[in-house]
């Protein structure tokens, strides 16, 4: 949830993004000079993933995102809960809170 989301009194009830059971289930659409992408990318690091980054400066990423997440916003994690159905999810945060549970349940 966005901070204009809570700001304007919205609930919270989102089911939790799907957990996968390998990492090259996962991809982060980011791009350099932003800030809420080099703190996912941290979080990625401290944990040890190798998760495949997707800038969107490049055309094919950012078209991707767009017909996949529907939003150019950025960092975005591509999540593959099986083949050819994916779960998008933005935020810096919440991606934050996935990529932690993700690595404590794959430990």
């Amino acid at each position: 949830m966005s901070l204009f989301d809570w700001l304007n009194g919205a609930e919270n009830e989102q089911e939790p993004a799907p957990m996968v059971d390998a990492v090259d289930k996962l991809a982060l659409y980011q791009r350099a000079w932003c800030p809420y992408c080099e703190r996912v990318k941290m979080v990625v690091g401290e944990l040890g993933l190798d998760i495949t980054e997707c800038d969107t400066t490049e055309p094919e990423h950012l078209q991707a995102l767009m017909a996949g997440g529907g939003q150019r916003m950025v960092p975005c994690l591509r999540i593959e809960p099986e083949p050819g159905r994916y779960v998008w999810l933005y935020e810096s945060a919440d991606i934050i809170a996935y990529l932690r549970r993700y690595a404590g349940a794959n430990k």
